[in-house]
Parts: C-alpha cells; structure tokens; sequence
C-alpha cells in the first residue's frame, strides 16, 4: 500500500522508533507483567479461549507518543502551577528488593546491575540463555515485581529531584492521554487548560490548592490500587470460568517460592496458580517439602528434589469445585494446580491419579455439552418437546 494514510503512519512508526531508541538510551527499562485475553462465546459470553495478550508494533508507535504526549503536558503544568501540578513519580527500588531475584540467578552465572536504570535495562538486555527463549521474559516479569509502586503527587510536596519517573528514565511525568478511563487525566485536562488560557481562578482552588491536590492524589493512588484488585479479580472469575470442567496439563515456570508452595506462571494461557506444599485448607498438616531461607527454595523432606525460581515444570490445571465455604459462591472457586513433573513423592500427580482426572473432566465436558443441547432444542423449539 502507498496512499497518504499508509505512509504517514510509516513515518510516524519511524519517529517512535527514534524516540524509543533516545528513551532506551537515557535508561528506559523493558519490563514484562502478563495480560490475559479472553474470547467471549457471542450469545452467553462465556468464555471460549484464553491466551497472553501480544503487543504489536502498532502498540509501541502509538505508546511512544503517548509517553511524549505525557512528558510535555507534565513540564507545561508544573512550569505554570509549581506548587500544585499533579505529576507522577515512580521511585527507585531498594537493592534488597532484587535480592531473591540475584540469588536465583547465581547458579546460571547472571548477575543484574541495579546501581541505576540504566544499568538495570543493560543487565537485562545480556541475561538470556540460548536454550530457553522464554527466560528473558520470565526474567523481565520478575524484575518488574522488584520496583516500586508508581503514584500520584502534588509537585509542591516534593523536592524537583523526586519527581523522577525510575523506570521511564524521565525527569518530569504525568498522566494525560487517557481522560476516558482515568480521573487523574481529567485533572490534568483542566491542569493544561488554566496553564494555556492563563485563567487559573475560573477553575476553582482545587487547582491551585496544594493540599486539596495532595487530598485528591491520596484518593488517586487508592482508587488505582482498587481498579488494579477488581482486574484481578475479573482475570480470576473468567479463567475460573474457562477452565471449569476441564483438566488441562501444561509446562511452566517456577515465579515465587512460598513457605507452603511455589507459584508457576502458564505462558501459553498467561494466568498464574498456586501449587501447594501441604493443604491450603486444613491446619497443622505436615508439608512435603521444607522452605531453605538461605537459599529461598524448596527442598523435599528426603532432600532428593528441590523447587527454585525459573524452574521449569509441568502441571495439572482444575478449578477446584470445593466450594470455599457454605456461603461463598461457586464462582469464588479457585484454579487448582497440581504438580507433574518432576516427581516429588508425597506432592505430585501420579501417572494413575492423572489418568483418573482426565477421565472425570471428559465424562463432566460431555455431562456439559448434551445439557446444552438440550436447554438449546428446549428454548429454539419448544412445538418438539412432548411430555413424558
């Protein structure tokens, strides 16, 4: 194609790469965090298939002038309103944060460099492993769950060498492009609205106050940190969803070592579970394996097997149909996950137990699908149905 709309947006393609290749180079880090994406059957929307979300390269285009977009309007507020523009900083995390982290790698000879930004994104650039495509990924995913927590701020409560922006590499930050979903952009409008028409007053104190605009930043940060649980919890309802009636088996990998299990993460679906090491629900139940503090791993009582992270394995997904209590729904039902390999004695599926499970999900799937066919002949031709 070669029409005016195709070549302006290869040209804009070329600018953002410009402009991501200056960012990458000031320090930007290329972080990872797993998003689900669900297909919804038309009719019921029940979910018919799940997977990780793909960026493309029409993403970064327009992400990189978003980030332009965000990054100017944050320098034009705070020029005109000093003491009470609402930017947003994203502090640099603690060494200690990386510390489980750099002790996982040890063993696979990577170290990452944590003395800034830029270091940590060149550190990560290096850590691959030519026999597994995945890890720097994985490694990325990680290293993301070691920062700080990004938040809204008055830039009149803070030093200007706090504004900082960790992991964009920038000086000077906000939130601007997306007014549609987030009220902090609607506050920032109204921010780069006074600071062009030079008439602050019209717009009331609330601009120009900088302790009602640290109130209002405290509320921000909440009410973010609430929509990130009810995503969550909308990814957990769904996934519940899709796979109830179901006993899948996939690879994954090893993302957190816990007292009482480890957590995988299923790259080809991009959901995480929990498998555990003793039962979840029942106190003073002896684990099968012992969690080693200094070595932030599992090892079996008879010390043959041991759980670290990036380790690969295989399990069984269910959604568990014990319910959690009499009064709590099904949907609050959790995704179980079952070890398969390796074999931990006390603790993994045998080849028998997996034969069963998948035997009672068919005969479960097909119970499924003739009651379908059936409240389906029932509400399309209810002339066919005689009485018994």
């Amino acid at each position: 194609m070669n029409d005016s709309i195709t070549n302006s947006i290869r040209l804009l393609n070329t600018l953002a790469k410009r402009l991501r290749k200056r960012r990458m180079e000031a320090g930007a880090l290329t972080l990872s965090s797993p998003e689900v994406r669900f297909r919804l059957e038309n009719d019921s929307q029940d979910p018919v298939d799940v997977e990780m979300k793909a960026l493309k390269e029409t993403n970064a285009l327009v992400e990189e002038f978003m980030l332009l977009a965000n990054i100017s309007v944050a320098q034009k507020i705070y020029e005109h309103f000093p003491d009470s523009a609402l930017l947003r900083r994203h502090p640099e995390p603690p060494a200690q944060n990386f510390d489980n982290l750099q002790h996982a790698l040890k063993p696979l000879d990577i170290q990452l460099e944590t003395g800034s930004s830029l270091a940590l994104a060149r550190s990560l650039d290096r850590a691959v492993l030519p026999t597994d495509p995945y890890f720097n990924n994985l490694l990325r995913i990680l290293t993301t769950r070691c920062m700080m927590q990004a938040q809204y701020f008055c830039s009149g409560l803070y030093t200007p060498e706090d504004f900082r922006h960790y992991g964009l590499a920038t000086p000077i930050y906000t939130h601007f492009t997306s007014p549609i979903r987030r009220y902090a952009d609607v506050m920032v409008h109204r921010l780069l609205h006074a600071s062009i028409d030079r008439d602050a007053a019209a717009y009331g104190s609330e601009l120009t106050d900088k302790t009602k605009m640290s109130e209002q930043c405290d509320v921000l940060n909440h009410r973010h940190r609430m929509a990130q649980q009810a995503g969550r919890s909308s990814v957990e309802l769904y996934t519940n969803l899709f796979f109830k009636g179901k006993t899948v088996e996939e690879p994954g990998y090893v993302t957190q070592i816990l007292q009482n299990g480890f957590s995988v993460l299923i790259p080809s679906y991009g959901i995480e579970g929990i498998v555990y090491t003793t039962s979840k629900d029942a106190d003073n139940v002896a684990s099968v394996m012992e969690y080693e503090k200094e070595s932030h791993t599992l090892v079996s009582l008879d010390k043959t097997s041991t759980v670290a992270l990036f380790q690969r394995v295989r399990v069984v997904l269910q959604v568990d149909d014990t319910p959690v209590s009499a009064n709590v729904s099904s949907m609050r039902r959790k995704l179980s996950l079952q070890l398969v390999e390796p074999q931990i004695p006390g603790l993994s599926v045998a080849a028998d137990q997996l034969a069963a499970l998948r035997a009672a999900a068919r005969a479960d799937s097909l119970s499924k699908q003739n009651e379908k066919k059936i409240v389906e002949m029932v509400t399309k031709h209810p002339d066919q149905i005689h009485s018994v």
